[in-house]
């Protein structure tokens, strides 16, 4: 009787150890297929060197707002959908980096797509941020001509041509135009 337990024991550790490498094994899975994912958006998007689009839209500030404001100096846009749960993360993130383009004299434009976007919590949380914020319908032609494939899209323009893009280092939500 004793030889069955140990056998039962030993059978049930090594099922066990069996369950957790499993378990192991898949989460890592998961992290680099999300880091393959995130190449695969960021090889979709803007890319170091493309010029920032001719574009015409009307902010939350009802100011009218065109290339030609951001063609020089330095710009930071965030691309944000207004029900993305990773852009309300990546807020604090893109407030920072705000915050330091400004202090080296440039700008910073959002743009918010949805529908509801304008009257969106992350819209009235991004027009504390940015200089000028674009919500809904106005937004939809830059961001189609910015060819963004995530949300949310940070771009770095100095002198209206991309220096950096950036999926923010979370898990991409594909953008849909």
């Amino acid at each position: 009787m004793p030889y069955v337990i140990a056998g039962l024991v030993l059978v049930g550790a090594v099922a066990l150890l069996n369950l957790v490498l499993l378990m192991v094994i898949l989460r890592r899975w998961q992290e680099l297929e999300a880091v393959r994912r995130r190449r695969d958006f960021a090889a979709e998007g803007p890319q170091p060197g493309d010029g920032l689009p001719d574009f015409t839209a009307t902010a939350l500030s009802g100011r009218t707002v065109t290339q030609d404001g951001f063609r020089s100096g330095e710009l930071l846009l965030g691309v944000f959908s207004h029900d993305c749960p990773s852009c309300t993360d990546s807020l604090p993130d893109f407030a920072e980096r705000a915050d330091l383009v400004r202090a080296a004299g440039g700008r910073v434009l959002a743009l918010v797509i949805g529908d509801e976007a304008g009257g969106s919590g992350l819209t009235a949380q991004l027009a504390g941020t940015a200089d000028e914020v674009v919500p809904g319908p106005e937004a939809s032609p830059l961001f189609r001509a910015l060819r963004v494939p995530a949300f949310p899209t940070v771009l770095s323009y100095r002198d209206g041509v991309v220096a950096a893009p950036s999926a923010a280092g979370r898990e991409p939500v594909p953008a849909v135009s």
